[in-house]
C-alpha cells in the first residue's frame, strides 16, 4: 500500500540545529525586553504614586493639567510624536479656533400667521441677531 503524498509520515521537522539555537536566542532577547518594559513600568507606576502624593492630593488638578504633564514627561524621553498629539489636545483648549460661535436656531411656523405678523417676527429674528 502506498503513502499519499500528503500523509504525515512526509512531514519534515520545521527545526534542525541552527534554527533551534536562533529560536532560543529570540526567547532570551523577547525576555529581556519585556522584563525591561515591567520596570519601566513599575518605576511609572512608582513615579506617579509620588507626584499623586506630592501634587495631586495638595491641588485640584484638571484634565489641561494631567495632559500637561504627559506632555512633559514624552518630551522628556523624547517621544516627540506624543508630545505632539497631547499640544494639539491641549491648544484646542488653550486657545479655541475663532470660527466656532454658539448659534441659535429658531423655527417658525408661518401657516396660520399674518403678513403683518411674519414681518413682526423677522424683525423679531433681525433684532436678535444685531444683539449678538
Amino acid at each position: 500500500m502506498s503513502s499519499h503524498p500528503n500523509s504525515l509520515k512526509n512531514l519534515k521537522p520545521f527545526f534542525d540545529t541552527q534554527k533551534a539555537q536562533a529560536a532560543q536566542r529570540n526567547s532570551v532577547i523577547a525576555r529581556k525586553a519585556n522584563k525591561a518594559a515591567r520596570e519601566k513600568l513599575r518605576i511609572s507606576v512608582e513615579d506617579w504614586q509620588t507626584f499623586k502624593k506630592d501634587v495631586v492630593e495638595d491641588n485640584d488638578m484638571t484634565s489641561l493639567d494631567v495632559l500637561k504633564v504627559l506632555m512633559h514627561k514624552a518630551l522628556s524621553e523624547d517621544d516627540f510624536d506624543t508630545a505632539a498629539d497631547l499640544a494639539k489636545s491641549l491648544a484646542e483648549f488653550e486657545s479655541p479656533k475663532l470660527a466656532r460661535i454658539d448659534q441659535t436656531t429658531k423655527e417658525l411656523s408661518v401657516d396660520d400667521m399674518s403678513d403683518d405678523e411674519i414681518n413682526e417676527a423677522l424683525k423679531g429674528f433681525a433684532s436678535d441677531t444685531e444683539d449678538a
